[in-house]
C-alpha cells in the first residue's frame, strides 16, 4: 500500500500528481491519505510519503518517519519537505527511499519515486 501522511489541512500538489499517475500507470494502486501514522500489517511492506513542512510546528514530518522505521523497518519511506537539510535528514538515521521537493516540486522525480517503489515492493514479495 501507498500511504501519505500530512496534516489535515494541507494542501499540495503532490497529492494529484500522485493520484493521475497510480490512475494511469497503475490502477490497481490506491493513495491512502493520512493525518497520523497507525501500525499496518507486517504481513505486508508499505511505501509512506511523510509531508515535512518548516512552516508547521506542530507537525514534525521526521518524528513522523521516525515512529513508522521504528514500527515497520521494511517500510519505503519517501520524505516530502520545504526544506531538504541532508546532513539533518542523514544523521537522524531513518533511511530514505526518496526524498522530494516541495518547494519546486518536479513531477518526473515524484513519479520515478513512485515507480521505484512499486517494483522494489513488488520484487519483495516474489521473493
Amino acid at each position: 500500500m501507498i500511504y501519505l501522511i500530512k496534516p489535515a489541512w494541507y494542501r499540495s500538489q503532490l497529492i494529484t500528481i500522485i493520484q493521475d499517475y497510480l490512475k494511469e500507470k497503475h490502477p490497481n494502486k490506491k493513495l491512502i491519505i493520512k493525518r497520523k501514522y497507525t501500525y499496518q500489517s507486517p504481513n505486508e511492506i508499505n511505501t509512506f510519503i511523510v509531508i515535512n513542512d518548516s512552516k508547521l510546528r506542530p507537525w514534525d514530518g521526521l518524528e513522523i518517519s521516525k515512529k513508522i522505521r521504528l514500527y515497520e523497518p521494511k517500510a519505503l519511506l519517501i520524505l516530502a519537505s520545504t526544506e531538504i537539510d541532508y546532513v539533518k535528514i542523514f544523521r537522524s538515521h531513518i533511511g530514505f527511499f526518496g526524498i522530494i521537493d516541495l518547494k519546486n516540486i518536479s513531477k518526473k522525480d515524484i513519479q520515478n519515486d513512485i515507480e521505484d517503489s512499486i517494483k522494489r515492493l513488488t520484487n519483495q514479495s516474489n521473493i
